[in-house]
């Protein structure tokens, strides 16, 4: 069984540099949190992790979908959800 997924993420301005955002699709380990998400994004220059999160905390106003539900925490996120499209 494959320990990897791959995830669609879909970056929009302020939080990329991307003035247009940025769509692309990310590889993670199936238990990934979206902190680990937003960190992968990051460490390729998607996505401006500090402007999203403080400390363990999604900021105030950044709003999260989740297969198009909203989501407050950074909670791990399960493996069906990792293996649907996903936009941040």
């Amino acid at each position: 069984m494959e320990d990897r997924v791959c995830v669609r993420v879909k970056v929009l301005p302020p939080f990329t540099a991307n003035l247009k955002g940025i769509e692309t699709v990310l590889r993670l380990e199936k238990d990934s949190s979206l902190l680990d998400l937003f960190n992968e994004a990051n460490s390729h220059g998607i996505l401006r992790v500090e402007s999203i999160i403080d400390g363990d905390k999604i900021r105030e106003n950044v709003v999260i979908l989740v297969n198009g539900r909203t989501t407050f925490d950074l909670k791990p996120v399960s493996y069906t959800h990792l293996r649907a499209h996903e936009t941040v």
